[in-house]
């Protein structure tokens, strides 16, 4: 075989070989996440927990599987519910998105639970939260959200 038809018999074979697999590739694209309005809630001097409120969709099914932020040692979604007429708050544990659904985290309900603030969280500031989301295909996006505070009460 002459060195031209060498080169173009290995080049059509790695075409051939690769197409399907980069086709594979690009077909597991992330879920289009959206995270719509989010805010915390300020906090007093001393309070050693705070908690951020939002709205999440997707496209696709994923679960949210990591939260971290810089003014919290730990970052846990938590449920509130009434039991027995007293209100009672725990771990949820990940957080499932349903594809084409919202998940609203609001007071009084689900809602991201900050844990051994580092400092009190001021009205008028914002703070920075990074979401990592999984796919059924294990496949992982993280989203960064910057997080207005409101004032107490509001």
């Amino acid at each position: 075989m002459t060195p031209i038809l060498k080169f173009h018999f290995f080049e059509t074979m790695k075409t051939l070989l690769l197409a399907p697999l980069l086709a594979s590739v690009t077909s597991s694209a992330f879920a289009d996440v959206s995270v719509t309005d989010a805010w915390a809630r300020a906090t007093v001097p001393g309070q050693p927990v705070g908690a951020v409120y939002m709205k999440v969709s997707s496209s696709n099914a994923v679960r949210l599987v990591d939260i971290q932020t810089e003014v919290a040692k730990d970052v846990q979604v938590h449920t509130m519910h009434h039991h027995d007429g007293v209100m009672k708050m725990r771990e949820h544990g990940e957080l499932a998105i349903q594809a084409g659904q919202t998940v609203e985290l609001a007071p009084g309900g689900l809602h991201l639970m900050l844990l051994g603030l580092k400092k009190p969280l001021s009205a008028g500031e914002n703070l920075t939260v990074k979401l990592t989301f999984e796919d059924a295909k294990k496949v992982r996006n993280t989203s960064v959200v910057s997080v207005p505070v409101r004032p107490l009460g509001k």
